[in-house]
């Protein structure tokens, strides 16, 4: 198991709900997200305009992926909270999952306390609540 965490990802005037995986191995100086191109369809169309980005990977490789050029604005969506809007750049992958990048979960205040069982927590309850992921 790994830590799912139920999103909204917005582009203007449309929103869409999905999981994504807090991704620990997934970094980066500013907030990112990867996502599958069926969702960047959904959200934005048919029609956007993308850049490409030299990215390193965690394992040290460079790669080019493709990035779309405006940043989205992302929330994360518990029972009790809703956190954001967090500006996010998306790479456009051909995988199926939405990551968070490392950058992201701090921005969104996320301490992952065992992520193989999916339990984490918001800094602000550290010591004094777990949460478990989706």
């Amino acid at each position: 198991m790994v830590l799912r965490l139920k999103i909204r990802i917005c582009y203007r005037d449309r929103c869409i709900e999905t999981v994504a995986i807090a991704s620990s191995g997934f970094i980066g100086r500013d907030p990112e997200i990867t996502l599958p191109r069926s969702l960047v369809e959904k959200l934005l169309g048919r029609n956007f305009s993308t850049v490409i980005v030299e990215k390193v990977l965690a394992d040290g490789s460079i790669v080019d992926l493709e990035r779309i050029s405006e940043s989205l604005k992302l929330y994360l969506l518990t029972e009790d909270r809703v956190i954001g809007p967090v500006d996010v750049h998306a790479y456009i992958i051909r995988g199926r999952f939405v990551l968070l990048n490392d950058a992201t979960l701090s921005t969104l205040r996320i301490v992952i306390i065992d992520p193989r069982d999916g339990i984490w927590c918001f800094r602000d309850e550290l010591g004094r609540r777990e949460r478990r992921g989706i």
